[in-house]
């Protein structure tokens, strides 16, 4: 009787492994009459029936095999608290469909119960779990476990010729994000795109560029059908982020953009509904994004990370920069420039000096939560961004991974400081432009309490605080924030650029802060001392108060000058 169950077991065996799928279907059905009321047996032998039914489909029919996955664990998908686990292959492929679902914490939950237990003869099956689990720690960026289990159970791997090169490229993909040296000779595709990250991650943009330029010389079959993914869109992305780390944002911007037109050109393919494909374009998206906006090409950004937001909802990040995209097109100085209208004749001659109406608000009486390039919209980014940051005390070591940012690196406690205090300037500013001045005091104040600011960042804080004091009619405190000899020390060691910046509108607040006093005199002396045609108007607004009326027609030329240029 077991020859005649091992005969029907092994013919189906053989036609699977020579992709003779009909005729393996066959063999199961004679082998799953003749195992009969044998719970463990028929349970395995209709698992493998499911299984030679999905490579017919050519893994295409994925929902039929989920459906039949859960009938036989007994967990709904992608749940994974399963406490029969006689059956590994079978909780093996279970494994194989959350990873490339994209659950990968419930795959390695799964797969670490999987390798913690005894009933795993087969050797091959064992070293496939471990290679799983290594790729799904990757995915999950938990780069120390990676190395740790492979220090654990990859051993044997390493001595096996068939899975030996997978698992090396496994463990230096966790190396070179730990920043350890990795011995990866860039033989092989898989094996360049490594190389060529590592080069990158170390500051080496040259040598990346070339390493990644080594495809043109390696044979290689990568594609849709064999590796779930395109070889030309990802390529094309790696080039992208190698010029986009070099400060070159437009010719980034254009190979993302290919690699985009690439990724969308296979997933017109029929091989795109497999269960292997790679469905990387909210990646790429996201990287377009980031590249035309610093292009300041901020419409085009704009549309590319609300399509990334709406995959990757819980990155804080992608929030601050669709802020940013608001901001950057709703108060771009080059719309506000000034227009000077005469009205009259002769003595009786007025002019009238007034900026260009601007729209920086939303008007149309749509929600502010539908996405626009508003800053109403962009208000609700920062609310978003803070309140996916955890409020907590120090972490005890502020470079572990506090929070998950797909599609970019782990969050840790430092970044996060730095991301919280980003977002509190940007609110500041955006609250002053709408009108809000106790909100934005409110941001600055904040800001300002934070142990780890930047002296940036403070300066920035203490001149929308006193903007936002003014406008509260609050000129005492207001002066308080725009103290000279505080403002110098925070400032001292920036850039030349942002000291000029800053120095131009913490001058400017104080002459402002003088003319609401009734100190005319002194706001005049402080605004010939900033060389800026950004207090212009102010000016004239002096000159006319002080009767300088010559002077008036010297500023009136100057403004127009500014305009032109």
């Amino acid at each position: 009787m077991a020859n005649s169950k091992d005969e029907p077991a092994f013919l189906a065996h053989q036609c699977y492994l020579n992709k003779d799928y009909k005729a393996a279907l066959k063999h199961l059905n004679d082998l799953e009459v003749l195992v009969g009321n044998n719970n463990s047996l028929l349970k395995r032998v209709q698992h493998n029936k499911a299984v030679v039914e999905f490579a017919m489909s050519d893994m295409k029919n994925i929902d039929k095999f989920k459906k039949s996955l859960a009938q036989f664990t007994g967990a709904t998908f992608p749940e994974v608290e399963i406490k029969d686990l006689s059956v590994p292959c079978l909780l093996y492929n279970y494994a194989v469909v959350l990873y490339h679902s994209r659950y990968y914490y419930q795959c390695t939950v799964l797969l670490e119960k999987l390798l913690t237990c005894k009933n795993i003869k087969d050797t091959k099956l064992h070293h496939r779990i471990i290679l799983l689990m290594l790729e799904a720690t990757l995915c999950r960026r938990t780069y120390e476990k990676t190395l740790e289990i492979a220090k654990t159970y990859g051993e044997p791997l390493k001595s096996n010729s068939e899975v030996s090169d997978l698992y090396e490229r496994l463990v230096s993909r966790a190396q070179v994000f730990l920043g350890q040296k990795i011995n990866l000779k860039p033989d092989s595709i898989e094996n360049v795109f490594i190389v060529a990250q590592q080069k990158l991650l170390n500051g080496d943009t040259n040598d990346s560029a070339n390493t990644l330029g080594l495809y043109k010389t390696i044979k290689f079959n990568y594609d849709l059908k064999s590796q779930g993914e395109d070889i030309w869109a990802a390529i094309n992305n790696n080039l992208g982020v190698i010029y986009l780390s070099i400060k070159k944002p437009f010719l980034a911007a254009k190979y993302f953009q290919h690699a985009v037109k690439e990724h969308f050109r296979v997933m017109e393919n029929e091989d795109s509904e497999m269960l292997i494909t790679c469905k990387d374009r909210p990646l790429y998206v996201y990287n377009l994004g980031l590249a035309l906006l610093a292009a300041n090409n901020s419409d085009g950004a704009f549309e590319c990370l609300v399509e990334a937001a709406r995959h990757y909802p819980n990155n804080p990040r992608i929030w601050l920069r669709l802020a940013e995209c608001c901001v950057k097109k709703c108060c771009n100085e080059e719309a506000q420039q000034f227009t000077v209208k005469k009205l009259g004749s002769g003595p009786h001659t007025r002019i009238l000096l007034s900026k260009e109406n601007k729209e920086k608000y939303s008007t149309s009486g749509e929600s502010f939560a539908i996405p626009s390039l508003s800053l109403e919209f962009a208000a609700l980014c920062l609310r978003n961004a803070i309140s996916l940051l955890p409020d907590q005390e120090t972490a005890p070591d502020v470079s572990s991974t506090l929070i998950q940012a797909p599609p970019g690196p782990p969050i840790n406690w430092k970044q996060r400081c730095d991301l919280k205090n980003s977002i509190l300037v940007l609110q500041s500013y955006i609250f002053l432009h709408l009108q809000d001045p106790l909100s934005a005091l409110m941001s600055a104040n904040e800001l300002l309490n934070q142990p780890d600011a930047t002296n940036s960042q403070k300066a920035w804080a203490h001149i929308y605080a006193a903007e936002a004091l003014i406008n509260l009619d609050k000129i005492t405190e207001a002066v308080d924030h725009l103290n000279p000899p505080m403002i110098h020390d925070l400032v001292s060691v920036l850039p030349y650029q942002m000291r000029d910046m800053i120095a131009v509108s913490v001058w400017a607040k104080a002459a402002v802060c003088h003319i609401l006093r009734g100190d005319l005199i002194t706001a005049r002396k402080i605004l010939l001392q900033i060389n800026s045609s950004r207090v212009l108007p102010l000016q004239m607004y002096l000159e006319i108060c002080t009767g300088n009326i010559e002077n008036c027609h010297t500023l009136l030329r100057k403004i127009r000058i500014s305009n032109a240029s």
